[in-house]
């Protein structure tokens, strides 16, 4: 269980986060709310990338807000949106980079790699460089990478900007797989038909507060929505 006490963010003297409390069940939880909303900051202060003003964040009631980088990044993989690739690597090589740190044999590494790799259907291109790949073989490669690390908590930033809608549904598809494996799953999401069909639970953000969780049937025709975007929506996620 992933646990949020109230936790407030702030950067450059404004408060992008205010108090937000959550528990987070295994499973494919979804994120959602207008631009600027809070949603990336949220992640990226789970993860330790960014320090929190107040409040703080465990994970089975172990601090991660204490815990020292090396420890944490064992207990947690992170997937940014369109994160760059700086070396023209080979794909099981990238993939490969999710088992840095770990003691462990080479017959365990290739192990989890190769999993990962099959996982996100991505084993068939192994060898070829990541500047060759397509925008949605490199986002499935990436995603392979996060596997990689087998940790029990996975963080995902907007992991379909840019696929076409069948890479979508595969990617979502996956990412549904991990939590019903027993993963938990926290997924920032604009495409909210997609969080309607995939999604085991739903967080809406506005100005950087919580403005409702529950279930995506639930939460989609809801005024909170409705109030959070300006739009209505039915069940599904649609425009009404």
């Amino acid at each position: 269980m992933l646990k949020i006490k109230q936790l407030s963010l702030k950067l450059n003297d404004r408060l992008i986060l205010q108090e937000i409390s959550l528990q987070i069940a295994p499973g494919l939880n979804v994120i959602v709310g207008p631009n600027g909303s809070g949603k990336t900051s949220l992640l990226r202060s789970i993860a330790g990338l960014l320090p929190i003003e107040q409040g703080e964040v465990l994970w089975h009631g172990t601090s991660l807000t204490a815990m020292q980088a090396p420890k944490r990044a064992k207990r947690l993989s992170y997937l940014a949106q369109n994160p760059p690739i700086h070396w023209p690597i080979t794909a099981r090589a990238l993939v490969a980079l999710g088992r840095l740190g770990p003691s462990e044999s080479q017959q365990q590494a290739d192990h989890a790699i190769d999993q990962a790799m099959g996982l996100c259907s991505v084993d068939q291109f192994a060898e070829r460089r990541m500047d060759q790949l397509s925008g949605g073989e490199r986002a499935r490669v990436l995603l392979a990478r996060a596997l990689a690390v087998e940790a029990d908590l996975l963080l995902v930033d907007e992991p379909n900007a840019a696929l076409d809608p069948a890479q979508q549904l595969a990617m979502m598809q996956i990412l549904a797989d991990q939590g019903k494996a027993g993963k938990t799953v926290l997924c920032v999401l604009h495409d909210l038909p997609l969080a309607s069909r995939f999604a085991d639970h739903l967080i809406v953000l506005q100005d950087g507060k919580l403005a409702i969780e529950g279930k995506p049937k639930a939460v989609l025709p809801g005024p909170e929505l409705r109030t959070a975007f300006g739009l209505a929506f039915d069940a599904e996620g649609h425009f009404v």
